[in-house]
């Protein structure tokens, strides 16, 4: 096990790609939250979304990141809110003694809400115990679609952790 993993939720792949660049710099296994249902549409998705709603991932993330002392959440915005996904997982995180760092991804290129995402996300990893160490948001591509990997690796290169 390493010392650092990498907890994403990934609908269309931007934010997965992101997580692997991060985890192939900083040498970190990845933790990949899955929906127990499958899928809902985009549309829905988005109203969940919106609504701050919760959604239990399925098996047992949190047990995976047990041994790690830091931790990076990464996750998609979604109508200008966290993800359902993410949402759920951070209900049940115990992260005493963990170093977070936070990154989110989305269409909008002018990165609106992504401030009021990561303060969000910044609470709740608090509220778990977690020591936020950074946050940092990209633009990914528009829905139904994956970011360039060119244009992530740009962009994650102005990031601290990756330095």
């Amino acid at each position: 096990m390493k010392e650092k993993a990498i907890v994403f939720f990934s609908r269309n792949g931007s934010t997965r790609l992101a997580a692997k660049i991060i985890a192939e710099k900083i040498d970190a296994d990845l933790i990949e939250l899955k929906e127990q249902k499958a899928k809902l549409g985009f549309l829905v998705s988005g109203f969940r979304a919106s609504m701050k709603k919760h959604v239990t991932p399925a098996g047992d993330p949190w047990g995976q990141i047990r041994g790690h002392s830091t931790v990076v959440f990464g996750a998609p915005i979604w109508a200008g809110s966290g993800n359902p996904v993410m949402n759920g997982f951070l209900d049940k995180a115990e992260l005493s003694g963990k170093k977070v760092y936070l990154f989110t991804v989305q269409a909008d290129p002018g990165k609106g809400k992504s401030d009021e995402v990561l303060a969000y996300y910044s609470q709740r990893v608090k509220g778990a115990g977690g020591t936020v160490a950074g946050a940092f948001s990209l633009t990914g591509a528009s829905p139904g679609k994956t970011a360039e990997e060119a244009a992530l690796r740009e962009s994650l290169s102005g990031w601290d952790l990756l330095k």
